[in-house]
């Protein structure tokens, strides 16, 4: 991937709550160090479509993944996971997440579009997925995930696991549930996302 504007953006957003999640922890992680690791890490991965709404995860596991890879020995799984949670609930995460509706017509129509096209890629680093919708209700069934194949060209595999967890965050940010069974992440065969809205649960 480029180094562009929207990469050079999550060090300038996020950079506030991982070194204060470090900190908490008497963890002391060098900038510099960090952000050249990321930049690395961005410009070996492969690109995804311009238009693909996944460029942002992808770009926030190369941003998470600097700091394990920063320092193996202070950044161990337990912070690595803790560090992910910090940015979940972090202020740009909340804010951008809040009121997001993914029942709008518009994005359950552009989902469905995404996830046919999805089907027929070669891009190693793309999401592959069916999709289904109705009323109160989807499904997205993913068989390839970008995140996980960065995790094992990294040789961090082992950690994506935690990036999952914050599909749990988000999708309670936007007014919604998610149940979840299996992730690849956990080395089953699909990720099998059943997303409600909340007022159906009740």
């Amino acid at each position: 991937m480029k180094y562009d504007i929207t990469a050079r953006l999550f060090p300038l957003i996020f950079d506030k709550y991982a070194y204060s999640c470090l900190q908490d922890k008497g963890i002391t992680l060098s900038h510099k160090q960090v952000h050249k690791e990321y930049k690395a890490i961005v410009e070996r991965t492969p690109s995804l479509p311009k238009d693909s709404s996944f460029i942002g995860n992808l770009l926030m596991g190369c941003y998470v993944l600097s700091f394990y890879k920063t320092d193996l020995k202070q950044i161990t799984e337990s912070v690595f996971r803790d560090l992910v949670s910090a940015l979940c609930l972090s202020k740009p995460m909340v804010k951008g997440h809040k009121g997001e509706n993914p029942f709008d017509h518009k994005a359950l129509l552009h989902k469905e579009k995404e996830a046919a096209l999805s089907i027929e890629s070669k891009n190693p680093m793309d999401w592959q997925f069916t999709f289904t919708y109705d009323e109160d209700a989807f499904d997205l069934t993913y068989t390839s995930c970008g995140l996980c194949q960065l995790g094992k060209r990294e040789k961090c595999f082992h950690l994506i696991k935690y990036l999952c967890e914050a599909d749990y965050v988000t999708y309670d940010l936007m007014g919604t549930k998610l149940i979840r069974h299996h992730t690849l992440a956990n080395g089953d065969e699909c990720c099998d996302f059943h997303v409600e809205r909340k007022e159906k649960i009740k």
